[in-house]
């Protein structure tokens, strides 16, 4: 979809002849771009289509909050060892972006989809609903960042989490919205609450998915700037004069 400016000498009866020329309400204008970002920016009606989570240019991402995915992305994450409970499109989005991603899965079928995949960096184990909390201690290691997105108790994996987590990483718990007494254990934990509330590929209903951070994190960007400029975002950076190093 593209967008005119007419000349401001043009009359309104001049504008309204042009063959390109659609008259709308300014609130249908309004949400006729907003779904146009939705669409084709972040990829939404493709991914139901197509029953993968991408964005429209076709980059794999997980089945959280669109805006934090796209935080995610401005972050420098290739030094992290990243633990994944519960595995999925994400399992290909974190390989890209980490130095290495342990997976606990507890759907035997799903686990061999993803080991199939054959992703470098990926270990993908399988376990139970009831075994993932206790596998987690038996992997006999700590991580800067570990994913709660399990079929099973989050409470418990989000408490074992706690026990492995490096100093300086994170904690990501999706559906936080449906988890109040984790996201309190994990606040009494002294980890910072950090929420990203937005609509998500696959869904139909906005959700939340939270970031908890050690208090000795530091974000890395990945690129010049963080945040990036945003999908469907007006960028006006580079001639902001409100912005200017003085």
């Amino acid at each position: 979809m593209f967008w005119k400016s007419v000349p401001p000498e043009n009359s309104e009866a001049q504008t309204r002849n042009r063959l390109e020329s659609i008259e709308m309400p300014e609130a249908g204008l309004f949400e006729a771009s907003v779904l146009n970002i939705l669409n084709s920016g972040l990829g939404y009606r493709k991914s139901i289509e197509s029953g993968v989570c991408a964005f429209g240019d076709g980059r794999v991402v997980p089945m959280m909050s669109y805006g934090l995915i796209e935080y995610l992305m401005g972050l420098d994450l290739s030094g992290f060892d990243l633990l994944e409970l519960g595995g999925g499109h994400s399992t290909e989005f974190w390989s890209q972006r980490v130095k290495s991603v342990t997976t606990l899965e507890t759907d035997p079928e799903w686990a061999r989809i993803l080991g199939a995949q054959g992703l470098p960096n990926v270990e993908i184990r399988t376990t139970s609903a009831e075994a993932i909390a206790p596998d987690m201690a038996v992997l006999g290691r700590r991580f800067d960042a570990i994913i709660v997105d399990a079929s099973a108790s989050r409470y418990r994996c989000a408490k074992a989490a706690l026990t492995i987590l490096k100093e300086g990483g994170f904690i990501l718990l999706d559906n936080a919205d449906w988890y109040p007494n984790t996201t309190a254990m994990l606040r009494t934990a002294d980890l910072i609450q950090v929420d990203f509330s937005d609509f998500r590929p696959l869904r139909w209903y906005r959700c939340a998915t939270s970031l908890f951070l050690h208090r000795n994190f530091r974000a890395r960007p990945r690129y010049e700037r963080l945040p990036q400029p945003l999908i469907g975002g007006k960028d006006i950076a580079a001639k902001n004069d409100w912005d200017r190093i003085e």
